[in-house]
């Protein structure tokens, strides 16, 4: 792996280092930001499709949290009645979780070189992680979770699409240059679309691939405009829209949730 790959990924340790206390409020509904707001929907919306897949698993079943963050995610499936555990880097989230919830096990780790045995795990999930890690980490950790994932085992995860109609892509990269200019620095975002996700995970070895596009990403721009003016927009959007669960392009490409699901 190369030098840059580890420095995208100290970097994005470090990002969540600070980040810890913002995720930690806003899964306890305590709102101090407007991109919360936002989050909180988008998530909303994810987790109809892991609920579709936590239906599909036997009782009892082991799941791995990877990038559990505060913790809260894996308290959920293990309230389910499954064996959910986490993996996290960042000393600061990894403490607020076994803070939250000291009856579960959370374990320091990176994603493309997982403390796990081979052929663990019935289902991993990581949501809103491999974005701050580059294409080279990306592949590795597929890989990675190949590796511990049972036969028929399945992994979920969420990227950033580069089309997103909230135009975070070219909004970042501007951003970037006047970081640059400052000399100060700025965190790495991967951007990707459905079909080179898709090339990706068959890259990896697995047997199937999906890709589901969800929200609609202007509703980050409305919120940006206050949470009143938000909360109008998100309601024009479902009437038009519904749950807003894009499975064709171009819509799932421009979403600002992009679901991938493969399986071994």
């Amino acid at each position: 792996m190369s030098k840059k790959t580890a420095e995208i990924r100290d970097l994005a340790i470090k990002r969540h280092d600070i980040d810890a206390s913002f995720f930690q409020q806003t899964y306890n509904d305590i709102i101090l930001a407007k991109k919360a707001y936002p989050f909180k929907i988008g998530r909303s919306l994810v987790m109809e499709d892991i609920e579709e897949c936590l239906n599909n698993l036997p009782a009892g079943a082991r799941i791995l949290d990877l990038g559990s963050g505060t913790g809260h995610l894996t308290k959920w499936m293990a309230e389910k009645g499954f064996l959910a555990e986490g993996v996290e880097p960042s000393s600061n989230m990894i403490k607020n979780a076994r803070t939250n919830f000291p009856d579960l096990r959370f374990t320091e780790g990176i994603s493309s070189s997982l403390p796990v045995a081979d052929s663990t795990f019935d289902f991993v999930i990581s949501f809103e992680v491999f974005r701050y890690l580059d294409k080279d980490e990306n592949q590795k950790s597929f890989e990675e979770v190949l590796r511990v994932l049972k036969p028929g085992g399945v992994f979920f995860f969420t990227q950033v699409n580069k089309y997103a109609t909230d135009f975070y892509y070219p909004f970042y990269y501007l951003k970037k240059m006047i970081y640059g200019f400052t000399k100060t620095v700025y965190h790495y975002c991967f951007f990707t679309t459905p079909a080179e996700q898709e090339k990706m995970m068959l890259r990896a070895g697995y047997s199937q691939v999906k890709t589901i596009g969800r929200m609609a990403s202007t509703i980050r721009i409305a919120y940006k405009f206050g949470k009143r003016f938000g909360d109008f927009y998100t309601k024009l959007i479902k009437m038009g829209y519904g749950n807003q669960k894009f499975i064709h392009s171009p819509l799932k490409a421009m979403s600002g949730h992009l679901v991938v699901i493969g399986k071994k």
